[in-house]
Formats: C-alpha cells, structure tokens, sequence
C-alpha cells in the first residue's frame, strides 16, 4: 500500500472479468452447493449482486458486441439472420465496425490505459489478412492477447467437432452431384446425344476433386488455421495449446496491472472457460464433481481470485471497480456496465460490482 501515488489521478481502475457460457445456476453465490467458487462468492458478498439481467443475444459474437458498446448488436451488424449467428473462421471479412464506441475507447479518452486478455470473437481483417479493421487495438485497446475467433472443441484434439454435421452437407452433397453429373455426361457421351471429348472430361473431373480436395483440406485442417494465439497484432502460437491457457492467460493480466500502478486502467479479462473445448490445467483437472467442465470453473475462479488478491495488494481497493459477467447467458446488463463506467470516470464514483 504504501507504493501507491498519493498524487495519481483518482480515477479508478476497472478490472471487467467476463466468463463464457457459465451460467447464473453454476455458482455459489448463487445458490449452487457442489461447484465450488468461494472467490466469487466473496465478491459477491462484499459487493453487488444482480439478478434481474438478461444477455442481449445467447451467441458469443451479437452478445460481446452489445456489451463493448451498450448497444443492440443488430445496430451494429453482429446479429447474424443466418442459422450460425458468430465468427467461426480467422479469415471472416466482417467484424465489429471501427465506428462504434466502445467503452474502451471512451476510458482511453480519459486517459486510461486499456487491455484485452482472452476471447475477442468480433472479427479481424476486412480486405487483406493484414489490414486489422476489425482487431482490437481497433476498438480502444492499448494492449491485447488471446483468441481473435473463439474457443472450438475443433481446437482441442479429441474433444469432437462442431462442424462434424457441416461436414456432412457441404461435402457430402457436392460429392452427389458431382459424381451424378459426371455419370450423365459419360451416358450421354456413351450413347451418342452428347459430343464431349475425355479430356473435357478429365478436366471437369480433376476441377472437381480439386474443389472437393480443398474443402476436405480445410476442415481437416482448421485447428492450424483459426485456432491460434495473439499478441497485439502477432501471432505468437499456432495452434492453440492448452497446457497452462488460464494460468498464461492470468499471467498477462497481472504484468499488465503491474505497469500501470500509477497510471488509471481498464482490463477486460475475457476467459475461454468454460466454452468448449472443456480444458483445465493439471491443478485442477478431476478436482471438482462435475467433470471437466467442474474444473474449468474451478480454474477460472482460482483465477479471479488472483485479480482480487492484486487488488488489495498492489493499488487502493477504494479506487477499484471489479465486475463479474459471463457471456451468453442469463446474466450481465452492457448498458448498465456502459452508464456505470461513464458514470464512475465522470464523477469519481467508486463501488464493487457483481453481475
């Protein structure tokens, strides 16, 4: 405590901890009695609990795009009409527009220092694999390291597909079509009512494996080429390990903190868990009783625990505002957070929050 500048600007620190697909039932201060979140349920107990909250969309990308802006994501293009509704490869041209307002960049106007560790999922390039229009050192982050799509059980060997059914339509059906056309055109080539020489033949047959063969390529190969990690604007693991994720992930987070002791910043710590793939570092892995996923939530509140103790440790707790929200689901208002942080670098207001 004693390290602390008296003659800082009273502006006080946000730390926004968002976890992904943990719902409102999953902890303790909640009312669960077999997960285990005791450093949740302290914040919960020593700050503000809400429960009267909906999440502007169940999907990762339309619901984090309403919580950077207080807005409803279908103002800002991310409420998708198709059945699949988020960012499911590097390469999507479209994301969040640059724009928009985000309360990052609105505290970095105040002269905020501004971090994302973890999910961003609102896009990356529009015309070149370059550009970043659509990254987060777009959107008011000074510093950000983590995942530019999301966290797939693709990613992880051995935990399954999501596009196993895709597979089966966009590959299955073209593979029909294809080989019944090229079937008719022999027919028809055989019996005289159609005059196509073999090697207009062989050239549609080789354009069409060579289709089919490049999409085979793709799928097989996604883990190497969306799943990887980020460091501002490079890439600094490819693909994605899992080994340790939520402890490097805290690391980042905590260096963070520490260069910003006497300068106002905002951390948006955007967790992986406990979105699948389900995943939880040896500490943690067959601890709890509900499995992996038990674990993962674990984990994470082992994390958060490591904010808090910071916190207390390294800058004045009565200029600190520590806000818990999950994506997705049933809890955490971006409005309310938008107005409250307004409100708090406007006014100097201080509180801890739970949501």
């Amino acid at each position: 405590m004693e390290n602390v500048d008296s003659n800082r600007t009273s502006n006080p620190n946000f730390i926004l901890i968002m976890a992904d697909d943990i719902g409102i039932g999953d902890l303790g201060c909640y009312g669960n009695k077999t997960l285990r979140t005791p450093n949740i349920d302290k914040l919960a107990k020593g700050g503000v609990t809400f429960t009267q909250h909906i999440a502007a969309s169940p999907l990762c990308t339309p619901s984090r795009a309403a919580f950077l802006t207080g807005r409803y994501p279908i103002r800002s293009g991310m409420a998708a009409l198709s059945q699949i509704g988020v960012f499911l490869f590097s390469a999507s041209s479209g994301g969040l527009p640059s724009e928009e307002i985000t309360f990052a960049k609105l505290v970095k106007q105040k002269g905020y220092s501004t971090a994302l560790i973890g999910k961003w999922h609102l896009g990356m390039n529009c015309d070149t694999s370059d550009d970043f229009c659509h990254h987060p050192l777009k959107h008011g982050f000074d510093y950000f390291y983590g995942l530019i799509v999301t966290n797939l059980r693709d990613c992880k060997p051995g935990q399954g597909s999501v596009f196993a059914t895709g597979i089966q339509t966009f590959i299955t059906m073209p593979i029909q079509i294809i080989s019944l056309t090229l079937i008719t055109l022999e027919v028809l080539h055989f019996i005289g009512l159609l005059r196509v020489s073999q090697r207009a033949l062989g050239y549609v047959i080789l354009l069409s494996t060579s289709f089919l063969g490049i999409l085979l390529f793709f799928f097989y190969n996604f883990r190497y080429l969306n799943c990887f990690l980020m460091r501002n604007h490079q890439i600094v693991q490819q693909p994605l390990s899992y080994q340790n994720l939520t402890h490097r992930l805290t690391e980042e987070a905590v260096q963070f903190i520490g260069r910003n002791t006497d300068t106002p910043f905002l951390l948006f710590m955007s967790y992986l868990q406990a979105h699948t793939a389900l995943y939880a570092s040896k500490y943690f892995k067959g601890k709890s009783k509900h499995g992996l996923y038990g674990d993962a939530v674990e984990e994470m509140d082992w994390s958060v625990d490591v904010h808090r103790q910071y916190q207390l440790t390294a800058w004045r707790e009565e200029m600190s505002w520590l806000i818990y929200n999950s994506s997705s689901v049933s809890f955490g208002s971006s409005f309310l957070l938008l107005n409250a942080l307004l409100s708090a670098v406007t006014h100097h207001s201080t509180l801890q929050l739970y949501s």
